[in-house]
């Protein structure tokens, strides 16, 4: 009598040492004992359900019965907060954490970063992310004035050589740079600055010629 394919194999769903299911294998029967099996360490007869973008952990290490807990990937930078990545670990979903990690670094890179943590003698241990420090409203206006400010010197330096003494122009045309350059100077004490600023405008001066 022919044994039927179900009585030689028996399809069995394999863990990691931390839980998390990695692949399908088969249990061999037991020619000893009839209706027994051999199971592959760290295994259950129990299918995970194989949504996409789901971790699955066993719920029962001591049974090769066990079904299973089912854990969503990570959907957003905050929830890799406090969670390691072991630098040595090659597993399945430590190597799918590992990508998603650097994926969302990749996308907010002025948010967020990739952290390495090390042992006391500076081996690297494991990996994690954390959020990059935001500049707090009074230090983004500092940034903005002395972005501001620094236009203001940029444009200031373009007239010096109009009233270094003895570059060519007129009295009037004299006078009229100096009248932009202090209009320049009293930029940061306009209304709204730095937010809102209103530039002056460069006089068109005449070179006088012999």
């Amino acid at each position: 009598m022919t044994n039927s394919v179900e009585n030689l194999v028996k399809p069995v769903y394999v863990y990691d040492d931390d839980g998390f299911f990695t692949d399908s294998h088969i249990a061999q029967p037991n020619p000893r004992s009839p209706g027994k099996w051999f199971f592959p360490p760290c295994s259950t007869v129990v299918r995970p359900a194989m949504e996409p973008k789901v971790f699955y952990k066993i719920r029962d290490k001591n049974s090769n019965e066990s079904g299973w807990d089912a854990i969503p990937y990570p959907s957003a930078p905050e929830d890799f907060v406090g969670v390691e990545i072991p630098h040595r670990s090659r597993t399945q979903r430590s190597n799918t954490l590992r990508l998603w990690l650097r994926k969302f670094v990749a996308e907010n890179p002025t948010l967020w970063r990739e952290k390495q943590i090390n042992d006391e003698q500076g081996n690297l241990q494991a990996i994690t992310i954390e959020a990059i420090p935001q500049p707090t409203e009074t230090e983004i206006a500092e940034q903005k004035a002395n972005s501001a400010r620094a236009q203001r010197d940029r444009l200031l330096s373009q007239t010096d050589y109009l009233v270094s003494g003895d570059y060519p122009i007129s009295a009037a045309d004299l006078a009229a740079v100096k009248t932009y350059r202090q209009a320049l100077r009293d930029v940061p004490e306009q209304e709204g600055f730095p937010d809102s600023v209103v530039w002056p405008e460069m006089p068109q001066v005449t070179v006088i010629r012999d």
